[in-house]
C-alpha cells in the first residue's frame, strides 16, 4: 500500500489540468511507503529532436513522428534532466528517499502504457546501481474530467501490479 496526503493527491491533479492536453510528469518523495513530497518537472518532449525521440518504442514512435512537436506532449513525456536532478539533490538534503514518478494520461485511464513500461524498464536497468528503492509508478488520468483518478503500480520485468492507494488527510 502507498500513502499519500490528500494535498499532494489535489496538486498532481491540478498540475495535470493546467498542463492538459499535455501530460505532466514529476517526482515523488518520502519514506517507506508514505509520500512526503512532490515535485513538478517540465515535459520537455515538445523540444526534443528528432533523434532524441528513437527512445521511445516502435508504435509510440511512429506516432510521434506524425506529429508536430507541440503535440507530441499531448501523448507521451519527457523529464528534463537538470529539474530531476535538482529535486533528487533537494530530496537527499531533506533526508528522504525518491519513491517514484508520476505523470498525466490526459485522454486515457491510469494504467500503464507500454512506452511507461519501457520507459519504466529503462530506470529499472540503473536503478540499483544508484542505490535508490524501487519506485511507485502514479498515474494520474483526465479521461473523465469530472472525475480524475489516480492510480499507482510497480513494474516488475515490464508487468504492471496496481498498488492500493491510502489517502492522508
Amino acid at each position: 500500500m502507498l500513502a499519500i496526503p490528500s494535498s499532494i493527491i489535489t496538486n498532481m491533479i491540478a498540475h495535470a489540468r493546467e498542463l492538459a492536453p499535455h501530460e505532466c510528469c514529476g517526482i515523488l518523495s518520502g519514506t517507506e511507503h508514505t509520500i512526503a513530497d512532490a515535485y513538478r518537472i517540465t515535459n520537455i518532449l515538445a523540444a526534443l529532436s528528432e533523434q532524441d525521440l528513437t527512445r521511445f518504442d516502435g508504435a509510440k514512435l511512429t506516432d510521434l513522428q506524425r506529429l508536430s512537436p507541440e503535440e507530441r506532449a499531448d501523448i507521451a513525456f519527457q523529464m528534463d534532466a537538470r529539474e530531476m536532478a535538482m529535486a533528487q539533490r533537494d530530496i537527499r538534503s531533506k533526508g528522504l528517499d525518491l519513491l517514484g514518478f508520476y505523470h498525466s494520461h490526459t485522454f486515457s485511464p491510469a494504467r500503464p502504457s507500454q512506452t511507461d513500461i519501457t520507459i519504466a524498464m529503462e530506470f529499472e536497468s540503473y536503478r540499483a546501481k544508484l542505490h535508490l528503492p524501487e519506485p511507485f509508478h502514479l498515474i494520474v488520468s483526465l479521461e473523465h474530467s469530472d472525475q480524475p483518478s489516480i492510480r499507482a503500480y510497480r513494474i516488475r520485468e515490464s508487468q504492471p501490479t496496481e498498488v492500493p492507494i491510502h489517502t492522508l488527510p
